[in-house]
Order: C-alpha cells, then sequence, then structure tokens
C-alpha cells in the first residue's frame, strides 16, 4: 500500500520485486501522476508513471478522492494508470463526499487533513481496500 509519494515506492516494488520479495497485490490512493521537471529538486519530476508499470502483475487497485486538490496528484489521472498495468486484477476507484478539510489547489493541498487523506472517510476507503485485498471490488 502507498499514498502520495508512497505510491511511487509502492509501484517500484510491485514492479520489480519477484518471487517470495514480490507483494502479493498493489493498492495505491491519491497516486502521484503529476511531476515537475524543472523543479528545484529532483524529486518533484518523479512520479508513477517514472516506474516501469507494465511489469505490474498483481492485482492493482488505484483509490483517488474527487474532490483532491493536491497538485501532484490530479483524480483525472488515476485511472490511467491501469492503462500501463498488466495486473491479473484491477479497478480504479473515485471517492466523492466526506469532510471538506484542505485548501485551494496547491501543495497545501497535499495532507492528510483534506481529501487528499480522505478525511471523514478512513473507514470506508479502509473497508474498501479490504474487500479489494480479499478478492473482492473495493
Amino acid at each position: 500500500v502507498g499514498t502520495s509519494r508512497g505510491s511511487i515506492s509502492a509501484v517500484n516494488a510491485a514492479s520489480r520485486l519477484a518471487g517470495e520479495q514480490a507483494p502479493d497485490g498493489l493498492v495505491i490512493t491519491s497516486p502521484l501522476t503529476s511531476g515537475n521537471p524543472r523543479g528545484r529538486k529532483a524529486w518533484v519530476a518523479q512520479t508513477v508513471f517514472s516506474v516501469p508499470l507494465e511489469a505490474i502483475k498483481v492485482p492493482v487497485l488505484v483509490v483517488v478522492h474527487a474532490a483532491d486538490a493536491c497538485i501532484r496528484t490530479p483524480p483525472s489521472l488515476g485511472a490511467s494508470i491501469l492503462a500501463r498495468t498488466n495486473g491479473v486484477r484491477e479497478q480504479a476507484v473515485t471517492v466523492t463526499g466526506g469532510a471538506k478539510g484542505g485548501s485551494a489547489p496547491g501543495v497545501d493541498a497535499c495532507g492528510g487533513s483534506a481529501p487528499h487523506g480522505f478525511l471523514g472517510q478512513e473507514k470506508e476507503v479502509t473497508a474498501g481496500i479490504i474487500r479489494f485485498i480479499r478478492g473482492g471490488n473495493y
């Protein structure tokens, strides 16, 4: 499971590890899908698309929030991750509702106290992830 910046680490592990070290599945929430190659720091350019997604063969769940205003995790790009993965089972989910929280679009909206972190919907999102892990749909 990887959330926000952690989604890069999660997809990296799912795409590169093999055998007993490989994960049984991949769940990414609020994945980093938008980078800035001209940023002052190199890591600002990195996204999940920087990783060989085509190598992912395990089940994949992508969860985004429709009101996520984080500039690095636009919800409109969440499902496009699955266009490049080859998971045996794949699902993209867009969550709506929950607490308003957060701020205007930008990096300040990238915290847990906002739709980016599924504020007020933690139990619902966790339950959906558990259903997926157990072999069902979110």
